[in-house]
């Protein structure tokens, strides 16, 4: 037996016996029963057809999410729908701050006994021009435990927005989205662009891969082609793009209709039985990555991250961006791209002007 749901049991039996004189038992037993099934079957793993099933403890009580420890999210909720806005200023870098307030608030979504948790949960930002930035550099210039401890909570922010199949997840998007921010959007059941949405899987300039599983969910998003374009070459999406690319379900023109939409089907899907929500999310979590391809993507991600060369990649990224609201934050990836191969581009532009020349030179010659 799951060792959770005995020591529920155990709970249980014992209050069951405080109150048999009450005749309270059987009623006791069956509103016990129906909770524990249902918070079993509410929360599942997906992993090609592989089941397993975790239930939190009977003392995770609570249907408002608790002021996040680290100031970094806000929460506006109803009875079905929780908005969660991020701010973490200037440029919502992800700290160990916010990271460790989205963790504590993701796990808090988990579904649990007497516990009712929202059907809908909606990401937005409260600073203009970001909605999530990339992890926090100094915390891969310099390792630390808390930096290994962020890098692990934000892996697992990442597995728990697919894994928690009671809730759907939905990014509303109107700022920049890059590198650690993009991989958590990428994995967000839904997102909707407003026109100041502006996403990069920026991590190949650099060197790197992506740690938190953002590239292998653009493959089943975008196709394989065009994730290939967009990673490799290490390219920026606007909103108009990134829609008809598949990242986002839909690109509204301003603020004002993203949030009036986003809200309208938050609250339709929010009208539904839960347990439609939890099985129509579930079937098709065979679209995502395995647990063993995203765990290859943390191996792989390890040694080149503490390499020389990565090192001194992340040195000079944070000597030119300083990591705050700057015109070379506002401008990743390009702008990265410049400081680390501005020789490189002017050969390359040089090499294309010789032979944009060359080929006006045969065409006068054919004429």
């Amino acid at each position: 037996m799951n060792p959770i749901i005995a020591e529920e049991k155990s709970v249980v039996n014992l209050f069951c016996k405080k109150t048999s004189k009450m005749h309270l038992k059987p009623m006791l037993v069956l509103l016990t029963t129906l909770s524990l099934f249902s918070t079993t079957i509410c929360h599942r793993t997906a992993d090609h057809g592989h089941v397993t099933h975790r239930t939190p403890s009977l003392y995770q009580h609570g249907n408002s999410p608790p002021p996040s420890r680290n100031g970094k999210l806000s929460f506006n909720q109803t009875a079905n729908v929780t908005r969660v806005t991020i701010n973490n200023r200037p440029i919502n870098l992800l700290t160990v701050e916010l990271i460790s307030d989205l963790h504590d608030f993701l796990l808090w979504t988990q579904p649990g006994p007497f516990k009712i948790t929202p059907k809908v949960v909606i990401f937005s930002s409260a600073i203009p021009g970001f909605f999530l930035s990339h992890f926090d550099l100094g915390n891969l210039a310099t390792s630390t435990p808390e930096g290994h401890s962020a890098l692990n909570q934000l892996v697992e922010c990442g597995r728990l927005l697919q894994s928690i199949t009671s809730t759907a997840f939905i990014a509303e998007v109107n700022g920049r989205t890059y590198g650690g921010g993009q991989e958590l959007n990428a994995q967000m059941d839904m997102r909707f662009a407003g026109p100041n949405a502006r996403v990069s899987q920026y991590e190949n300039s650099v060197g790197f891969v992506a740690q938190a599983g953002g590239q292998l969910f653009l493959g089943p998003i975008m196709g394989k082609a065009r994730a290939l374009e967009y990673l490799l070459a290490a390219k920026e999406l606007d909103a108009r793009r990134g829609t008809e690319l598949g990242l986002f379900n839909n690109y509204y023109g301003d603020a004002r209709t993203l949030r009036r939409e986003v809200d309208a089907l938050a609250a339709r899907v929010g009208l539904f039985p839960q347990s439609a929500l939890n099985d129509t999310k579930f079937s098709l979590s065979f679209l995502s990555p395995t647990t063993e391809q995203l765990d290859q993507q943390i191996a792989n991600f390890a040694p080149i991250g503490a390499s020389p060369a990565s090192q001194r990649v992340i040195t000079q990224s944070l000597q030119d961006s300083n990591q705050t609201a700057n015109e070379y934050e506002s401008n990743i990836p390009n702008s990265v791209v410049q400081s680390l191969y501005s020789q490189e581009l002017h050969a390359m532009a040089d090499q294309g002007k010789s032979v944009l020349d060359a080929a006006d030179d045969q065409d006068r010659d054919s004429k």
